[in-house]
C-alpha cells in the first residue's frame, strides 16, 4: 500500500506511520506548519482527525473504483489543513 501514501509526501516535513493492526496509517503535519494528525482507516475507506482508529461515524464520502486511495488520502490530507487552519494559536488567543 506505499503508492496511496505519495500524495503528502510531495511536501518536506509530512510524515506516516502505520497502526499495528489496524489497517490504518496515521499521516503527521510537521509540527513547524502547526502540527497534527489524521488517521485513515483503508479497511473501512474512512478518515479522521487524530491518532488512532476513525470511528465509523467518520464517513462522509464513499470511495470506489480505481484510485480511491489517493482519493482518501488526499481528502484526510485536505481536512486536516481545513481543521489545522482554523486552530487559534495560544499566543494570540485574547486574555
Amino acid at each position: 500500500m506505499a503508492d496511496e501514501l505519495k500524495y503528502h509526501e510531495q511536501s518536506e516535513g509530512w510524515k506516516h506511520e502505520w497502526l499495528a493492526d489496524w489497517h490504518c496509517v496515521c499521516i503527521m503535519r510537521p509540527r513547524e506548519i502547526g502540527g497534527g494528525f489524521v488517521t485513515v482507516d483503508f479497511e473501512r475507506r474512512i478518515f479522521s482527525t487524530g491518532y488512532g482508529k476513525p470511528r465509523e461515524g467518520a464517513r462522509a464520502t464513499e470511495y470506489r473504483g480505481k484510485g480511491w486511495k489517493d482519493r482518501v488520502v488526499r481528502d484526510a490530507i485536505d481536512h486536516l489543513e481545513r481543521v489545522m487552519s482554523d486552530t487559534v494559536p495560544a499566543t494570540s488567543q485574547p486574555t
